[in-house]
């Protein structure tokens, strides 16, 4: 009987992880969800200060919102970009930083307090508290690169810097990759079977495109590159841009010439789904397990209607709403790729 009350307890408490883990998961996933929209409505510069507690707390009255409104036409988007705005203008950019900002402390709130309460409860096994450990610094440092990114737009110059944006993104997507390794783990019955070196090194190399695809994803956005060539498959009249000159620029044009950052994201995003082609053609046919096959089938479906909404984001000039879906499903790629190969290497 007691032998009965502790596998009952303790599968109970599994659940509970289990259901925390996926609220974790949804979470991080409305925000990069919000903080894409938060971009892409160029509302990200609207709260020009960083308050940890009394941040949480919005205007509440006509004085408030004029006051805060004032501060903001202190500071280069408002006097360079926004100086027609109104305070009703003002508003609707303000409610989406702060959803986003707020959004980041619900985040901080759902992760810390049940960890705590499992961790008393020793429920964790000494691997699982490592990556427990990992997210809790990863999400505080996340915090600090948030307003580092919004900084980089508050000086002389009203833009947030591509490079901060894309270190934001790749480190949510991070985050919420090892959540979904640590659900995955917990939930499915069988372990993911042993794959041979090939396939490793195979998955391991799409991992590495997908990764520079959303970084290079995250230029695209930050310096408005998806604006550049508005065609497709051509860019322009040519497949390669004429003005394509990153290599005299070296390290610089790399990173900034939006024309290279257009065209290379375009390459990357070619190459991933050549990649992930051949190991659903070729790779495939040798593993056995159900739930490692799907979760493969997942992602190369996921890869070719990237590239479908990606092309459409180009023909509509960026698009708000398609915008956001190719974000998603971007995010969506990264993690499923990451927490597969953590799978197979997790062994």
């Amino acid at each position: 009987m007691s032998n009965y009350i502790i596998n009952y307890m303790q599968n109970r408490i599994s659940r509970f992880v289990n259901i925390w883990l996926l609220s974790l998961a949804i979470s991080v996933l409305c925000m990069i969800i919000v903080g894409g929209l938060t971009r892409l409505t160029e509302s990200g510069l609207s709260m020009v200060d960083w308050k940890l507690i009394m941040g949480v707390v919005p205007p509440l009255s006509q004085a408030d919102w004029i006051r805060v409104f004032e501060d903001y036409k202190k500071y280069p988007e408002y006097q360079i970009k926004n100086i027609n705005m109104t305070l009703d203008g003002f508003k609707y950019i303000f409610w989406w930083e702060y959803g986003h900002r707020v959004l980041g402390r619900l985040i901080g709130i759902i992760f810390i307090v049940p960890f705590l309460y499992f961790t008393i409860k020793k429920t964790f096994s000494s691997s699982e508290n490592i990556f427990f450990i990992i997210l809790f610094l990863l999400g505080s440092i996340q915090g600090l690169i948030g307003w580092w990114m919004v900084k980089s737009g508050l000086d002389v110059n009203p833009y947030v810097s591509h490079i901060r944006l894309a270190v934001h993104l790749i480190f949510a997507q991070i985050i919420l990759s090892i959540i979904s390794f640590l659900l995955l783990k917990r939930t499915v019955s069988e372990k993911y079977q042993e794959v041979n070196n090939t396939h490793k090194i195979t998955f391991i190399l799409f991992n590495i495109i997908i990764f520079f695809t959303v970084i290079y994803g995250a230029f695209m956005a930050g310096l408005d590159a998806g604006q550049s060539f508005n065609t497709w498959p051509k860019m322009g009249d040519t497949f390669i841009p004429e003005n394509l000159f990153f290599w005299e620029e070296r390290l610089y044009g790399i990173l900034n010439n939006s024309v290279f950052i257009h065209f290379f994201h375009r390459i990357l995003a070619y190459c991933s789904i050549g990649l992930i082609l051949f190991i659903y053609l070729f790779q495939v046919k040798h593993i056995q397990n159900k739930s490692q096959k799907l979760h493969l089938l997942i992602i190369s479906i996921l890869v070719l209607i990237q590239l479908v909404i990606g092309v459409f984001v180009v023909l509509t000039k960026v698009e708000v709403s398609l915008g956001s879906i190719h974000q998603v499903i971007g995010t969506m790629i990264f993690i499923l790729s990451s927490s597969y190969t953590l799978s197979i290497l997790n062994r």
